[in-house]
């Protein structure tokens, strides 16, 4: 009951500083995605049923408090299959070389932000495929921006 309550709080936090800060951090069209960044640190320190669940639950709160979301739905899938393949890197370090447990974890990040990107940005893949990669791209590098600073101060294999 701790637990639920505890993630239920961190769901809430995260997406009132997500809401708060994106217009300080947004970059044109492009925001960073500071939900997945949390939920990158709770897969991997919590492992698999907490990640997806944690996953699903922050994607369906997003869903629900954007008034204009066409797309209602997809935010939890995305994120709970972001939290179910991020949950089989709990305990994995000491396994994996670093430089290839960043290299999954960042794979994962990129893979959840273009199929994001498919969905979202269909029209730029038919109409531009160039400005759809440049989206897709600076959307997740953005992200991967912030989450590499997040590194700096508690690094993944230390959670």
């Amino acid at each position: 009951m701790m637990e639920f309550i505890k993630y239920t709080i961190i769901i809430i936090l995260t997406f009132i500083f997500q809401s708060w800060s994106s217009e300080f951090f947004t970059l044109g069209t492009i925001d960073p995605d500071f939900c997945v960044i949390v939920l990158l640190y709770i897969s991997i320190k919590n492992g698999g049923i907490v990640g997806t669940l944690f996953g699903f639950f922050i994607g369906l709160f997003i869903d629900l408090s954007s008034g204009t979301n066409q797309f209602f739905g997809l935010t939890p899938l995305i994120y709970t299959t972001t939290g179910y393949f991020c949950s089989y890197l709990k305990g994995e370090l000491e396994k994996l070389n670093k430089i290839y447990f960043t290299s999954i974890w960042v794979s994962i990040v990129l893979i959840q932000f273009l199929i994001f990107s498919l969905i979202v940005y269909q029209y730029l893949l038919i109409q531009s495929p160039i400005q759809f990669l440049v989206k897709w791209l600076a959307t997740s590098l953005y992200t991967l921006i912030f989450l590499g600073i997040f590194q700096i101060m508690i690094p993944l294999h230390k959670v």
